[in-house]
């Protein structure tokens, strides 16, 4: 297999061991998702196997079928790892091909066994959600239910882990041409679920979009009002004790959610304020170990043209923001390439996915990028 890419596809399960899966070409130019697992204790890396070879096994493969991205989260519960798929790459602009799909799959991994379960297999036509793919997932214990996020409608995807069922899909934000949809679902214990679409060209950024609420209870889903900018949501990262969620946008706005309240505030732009260059893209948030700072890693534009082309200079500059004084810091400078995130981190790491090299950053050479974090001592 020629493993690319890795779009978030990243999780940790109860003993803390990392997984991470590869948007990869087989014989044949068939693209699959392969999954790996690794332990940060031992150091040990185990391959657990591809979203096709799963389905293969379970008899529901479709002829000619290619499953590219595992674009969301890897959710742990009750000793599996969950995992959404979908089949085809990225629909930002028309969606005419749209019907030439055939959909998204939900995957379970027992830790304990190394079992594999296609959830969608029992379902009409073998999938959750016919043509569409899942492009984000979280999870809502209190309710077992996991929430997905059907791309490129925002459709709510609801699933009952505990009894393998599909409890419902709920109609999102109305898509719109130039409006694409986010790759975050922000879950709230409430059972308010929160869906956003931003924009993703450099041109556009100026714009603002509303957030979209679901009640879990109720059923309704509205526009709150409250408006966000810089690009559509591409990470999250959640404190332990769940009372702050913080997001990170395509073109480097930061926000606050207030789990309590159920608010959300600004906390600004990724690049010190004296510092007039543009954020390019950045797909990668996350808390430090002790939860006082945000870390991101920007890719830059230096010379942004008329046309607003993103560009792909400076990728890997990685910051953070300190929660107390509010200040952006420039930390150093990674190598180059494309990291994203999935809120994974222990007592002295942050793990991020990284694909891509100077010669081309958009694919290649995928792996786990793990960032040393030792504790501060106060004096």
């Amino acid at each position: 297999m020629d493993m690319r890419q890795c779009w978030n596809g990243m999780g940790m399960d109860d003993q803390g061991r990392i997984y991470i899966g590869f948007t990869s070409v087989r014989q044949r130019q068939r693209e699959d998702f392969a999954v790996f697992r690794y332990d940060p204790k031992t150091g040990r890396r185990e391959f657990l196997g591809t979203f096709l070879d799963v389905v293969a096994t379970a008899g529901n493969a479709k002829a000619g079928e290619s499953i590219p991205k595992g674009h969301t989260r890897m959710v742990y519960a009750d000793g599996k790892m969950y995992m959404g798929s979908q089949s085809f790459h990225d629909l930002k602009r028309e969606i005419t091909t749209l019907p030439t799909f055939r959909g998204s799959h939900l995957f379970a991994y027992d830790i304990a066994t190394g079992a594999w379960q296609d959830l969608s297999a029992p379902l009409p036509g073998g999938v959750v959600t016919e043509h569409e793919g899942i492009i984000a997932l979280n999870i809502l214990p209190q309710e077992h239910l996991l929430i997905g996020l059907a791309h490129p409608s925002s459709d709510i995807v609801l699933f009952d882990y505990q009894t393998n069922r599909l409890v419902k899909v709920v109609p999102g934000i109305p898509w719109k041409l130039g409006n694409p949809l986010s790759r975050e679902v922000i879950v709230a214990p409430s059972g308010n679920i929160y869906t956003y679409r931003g924009t993703e060209e450099v041109s556009q950024r100026s714009e603002t979009h509303t957030v979209w609420v679901y009640n879990l209870r109720t059923g309704a889903m509205k526009d709150t009002g409250y408006k966000m900018t810089n690009g559509f949501w591409i990470g999250q990262t959640q404190r332990r004790d769940g009372s702050k969620i913080y997001l990170n946008t395509t073109g480097g706005e930061l926000y606050e959610f207030d789990v309590a309240t159920e608010t959300f505030s600004d906390l600004g732009y990724g690049l010190p304020p004296h510092d007039k260059r543009v954020i390019g893209f950045t797909y990668a948030v996350q808390l430090s170990p002790d939860e006082k700072r945000l870390y991101y890693i920007l890719s830059i534009i230096e010379k942004p043209d008329s046309t607003g082309y993103m560009g792909s200079g400076g990728s890997g500059e990685l910051y953070y923001l300190d929660l107390t004084t509010r200040e952006v810091v420039f930390v150093q400078q990674l190598p180059m390439g494309i990291y994203t995130s999935a809120d994974l981190r222990d007592d002295e790491h942050l793990y991020f996915s990284h694909f891509g090299a100077e010669a081309d950053i958009w694919s290649g050479k995928p792996g786990l990028f793990v960032l040393h974090m030792p504790q501060r001592r106060s004096n």
